[in-house]
């Protein structure tokens, strides 16, 4: 063996012997300043090392992309509204299946779902009364009575304002009465109109829609466009109008034949009452 040969057979062979070295710590990394200034300093571009030269990849926090352990919110509580719907739809699957399979357990399960919904309504309805009596603001009957006693006292005093307003008609309003003699409910209407009026006062502008004499009213004019002017364009007689002096507006009343208590109710509710605040 020549002796470059001995020389490197010598030196491997000590090198199998030496003993193995550990890695280089994390700090140690740190000092390779050929792969670039430290962590948390000024970062600049890494300098070009070739092939010769590594650096260690920077490790990664392992909790930086783990999912998210955060307990998740809590559901909000459910509405009144879908509690409801919840007990709705608990009785009516209750019934389809009793239906279905009229077993003695899927009947008794529906029938005591049915008795806790009528136990609901039931107590929802003896509160609903018991508020309204502790409420006069709430209580409707004070405003349309419906026990005798009281419905008697409030329909004598409605017909002592209706009297009142019907007395008073004559100063803003006055009624147009269309009509013409080949219709039959004129011949009724007619005079049962013309009894109305004289009864409470009311002065009438009879018109005849053809021309001819109308029953219970001879004094009738012609119509010569007054219904058009009036925009009563509807071809319903017998018509009774309200003509308000003021706006200049006609109010249509009644179309075909209407009893006299009818008449004045209407009257009075166009007249004397607001709307919404009578019903």
């Amino acid at each position: 063996m020549s002796g470059p040969a001995m020389i490197l057979a010598l030196a491997l062979a000590g090198a199998c012997l030496l003993p193995a070295l550990p890695a280089p710590s994390a700090e140690a990394r740190e000092w390779r300043s050929w792969c670039g200034p430290r962590p948390g300093a000024d970062s600049g571009a890494a300098p070009s090392l070739g092939w010769h030269f590594y650096c260690d990849p920077e490790e990664e926090d392992p909790e930086k992309d783990a999912p998210s352990r955060e307990t998740p919110p809590a559901l909000p509580p459910a509405t009144a509204m879908e509690r409801v719907l919840e007990m709705r739809r608990g009785l009516e699957e209750a019934r389809a299946r009793a239906v279905l399979d009229p077993s003695a357990e899927n009947v008794a399960a529906y029938l005591r779902l049915q008795k806790d919904a009528l136990q609901r309504a039931a107590v929802f309805s003896d509160a609903f009364r018991r508020t309204v009596w502790a409420s006069p603001d709430l209580d409707y009957t004070l405003t349309r009575p419906v026990g005798a006693l009281a419905k008697r006292l409030w329909s004598d005093e409605r017909r002592s304002e209706k009297a009142a307003v019907l007395a008073r008609l004559g100063e803003r309003y006055g009624l147009i009465y269309l009509g013409h003699a080949r219709c039959p409910a004129c011949r009724v209407f007619g005079p049962l109109l013309r009894a109305f009026a004289l009864r409470h006062g009311l002065d009438v502008l009879a018109v005849s829609m053809t021309g001819e004499p109308v029953e219970g009213w001879p004094e009738a004019v012609p119509d010569q466009g007054r219904a058009a002017r009036l925009g009563l364009t509807v071809k319903a007689y017998p018509a009774v109008v309200l003509y308000d002096t003021r706006t200049r507006r006609a109010l249509p009343v009644s179309f075909g034949v209407v009893a006299e208590d009818q008449l004045a109710e209407r009257i009075f509710a166009l007249t004397a009452r607001e709307v919404g605040h009578d019903y």
